[in-house]
């Protein structure tokens, strides 16, 4: 009774100032991602209000790092159809996957507001009419919505480092792999792992080898933990080969993990992954992620479900673009890094495909931002700016 006294009371206290806005609806977390967006979209459109679909409260719809001058309401899917009808928003954008009642929005638009959806995903809301539909990456969403793929407006233009200097030009690292290579068995690479991570790693392996023959590449972070990591893969019963004790030309087909402990070495491996595993993404570690090298080196890249470390912002950014737009794929845990392994493996195009593809990806996210603004201004109408 009293839960939904409060529903009632939150449903119907909208100030007055929050009315005839362009509405901005998505969950928490990607109103947080992109604070900086959120501003720049207030010049094409005029004024906002976030709609926080998974705020009960509106004391809890804050979003940390947006303009202070741009408010926030909570609008879950059972408190939606009461406070669009009091908002009664100029215009409505949906943001990423959407948790709404189709019916609230369908009201919506009669009563004259018009709907857009970006980095749309997943189910459309039944019945409504959207004046445009654009989506981060392809097949996103059902094709009979028309939307336009534009890259993701949130994270913004995004660069990658040079293509390291080749430190094997010969090949002469990558050959000792010839044997999985002619068999076709996937090479994969764990860089820069940090504790809890090789665990990880290993479960991945396993899951991936109940599909296919595979070899994982591992190179801890800290060299403190280089021989206890070593002693700790002996216990999986792993054939192992440790780098530095490596005699022969050719690694056998039988073993199942090679283990590097120097940067030297991590460098030239990078040239013969078939897919990274980036360290810092498989469980939470001191160690920021890397995404960018593999990214430059040409590779596929598959992460885990974690955040590490102080990641710089442009590794942040980048992390957020690649697997909004389906770059890089990402698994919440081993068994799903694995699935996401195979699935990549096996349409893993060759590495001049992999580079004109890079080249393209990045193109389009240095247009997102302005792109998707264009659309907005121009399919919902730019609006005057706050009195």
């Amino acid at each position: 009774m009293i839960s939904r006294l409060s529903a009632w009371i939150t449903a119907r206290s909208v100030p007055s100032a929050y009315t005839g806005r362009t509405l901005i609806i998505a969950s928490h977390r990607e109103l947080a991602r992109a604070p900086d967006w959120l501003a720049g979209l207030g010049e094409a459109l005029g004024p906002l209000l976030l709609g926080v679909s998974d705020a009960p409260r509106d004391r809890e719809a804050a979003v940390p790092g947006a303009p202070e001058d741009l408010p926030a309401v909570a609008l879950p899917p059972e408190l939606a159809p009461a406070r669009l009808a009091r908002l009664r928003p100029r215009a409505v954008v949906l943001l990423g996957p959407v948790d709404l009642p189709g019916e609230a929005l369908r009201a919506t638009v009669a009563a004259g507001a018009r709907v857009a959806w970006i980095n749309a995903e997943g189910p459309a809301p039944e019945g409504v009419t959207f004046a445009t539909v654009l989506s981060a990456r392809d097949g996103a969403v059902d094709p009979a919505l028309g939307a336009e793929t534009t890259g993701d407006p949130l994270a913004g233009a995004v660069s990658l480092p040079p293509a390291p200097e080749d430190p094997d030009p010969e090949r002469a690292f990558c050959e000792r792999f010839a044997e999985y290579r002619e068999r076709g068995h996937p090479i994969l690479l764990a860089p820069n792992t940090g504790p809890d991570e090789e665990a990880f790693a290993f479960a991945v392996l396993f899951a991936v080898l109940q599909k296919t023959a595979a070899l994982l590449l591992l190179a801890p972070a800290d060299p403190e933990r280089h021989e206890p990591v070593y002693r700790d893969a002996i216990k999986y019963s792993l054939p192992i080969v440790r780098h530095n004790r490596f005699m022969t030309s050719y690694v056998p087909r039988k073993n199942r993990v090679y283990y590097i402990e120097d940067p030297q070495t991590l460098q030239a491996a990078y040239a013969c992954a078939d897919i990274t595993l980036p360290g810092g993404t498989l469980a939470a570690t001191r160690t920021p992620p890397d995404l960018a090298r593999p990214l430059a080196c040409g590779g596929a890249v598959v992460t885990g479900p974690a955040a590490s470390g102080d990641a710089p912002e442009d590794e942040v950014r980048l992390r957020r673009a690649a697997e909004t737009t389906g770059l890089i794929r990402r698994g919440e845990d081993p068994d799903a890094v694995a699935g996401a392994i195979l699935e990549t493996l096996s349409t893993l195009p060759d590495a001049g495909q992999r580079q004109t593809r890079l080249t393209r990806w990045l193109e389009r996210q240095a247009t997102a931002r302005e792109r998707v603004a264009a659309r907005l201004a121009e399919h919902l109408g730019a609006a005057p700016a706050a009195s």
